[in-house]
C-alpha cells in the first residue's frame, strides 16, 4: 500500500524492510534469512528506479494525444521531483544500513546497487 500511495501521488516510494530485520541484523550480521530480505528489497528498489529512469516524455505523443509544450515541461519537472525524492530516500539512515549490511556480508547485490546510489 505504501508504494501504491506514492504511485497515486506521482512519487516513487521505496518499500523499506520490516523494522525487526534491522535488530535481527545487529545481533547476527550473517543471518541468511535477513540478508535475503534486504537483497529482495534492493532488487525491488532497483526495478523501481530503473522504471523512473525509463520514463519517456514522448509516451504522451505515442498515445495519439497532442499536448502542448507545457506538457513536456511538466513531465521533466515531475521526473526531476521524483528522482530527487528517490535520492532523499536512498540517503536515509535505513537505506544506508541496508547498503552497509550488504557490503559487510559481501552480497553480490552490493556493488551494482552501490553504483546506482551514486
Amino acid at each position: 500500500t505504501y508504494v501504491t500511495i506514492g504511485h497515486m501521488n506521482g512519487k516513487t516510494l521505496l518499500p523499506l524492510p520490516p523494522d525487526d530485520i534491522y535488530s535481527s541484523m545487529e545481533k547476527n550480521q550473517h543471518d541468511k534469512d535477513s540478508v535475503h530480505v534486504l537483497e529482495t528489497a534492493v532488487v525491488a528498489w532497483t526495478r523501481q528506479i530503473k522504471d523512473v529512469l525509463r520514463l519517456d516524455p514522448e509516451t504522451v505523443l505515442k498515445s495519439g494525444s497532442h499536448p502542448g509544450p507545457s506538457a513536456e515541461v511538466d513531465f521533466w519537472g515531475n521526473k526531476a521531483e521524483n528522482l530527487n525524492s528517490i535520492h532523499d530516500q536512498l540517503s536515509s539512515e535505513k537505506v544506508r544500513k541496508v547498503i552497509k549490511v550488504l557490503e559487510v556480508t559481501k552480497s553480490t547485490y552490493f556493488p551494482a546497487f552501490n553504483r546506482l546510489c551514486k
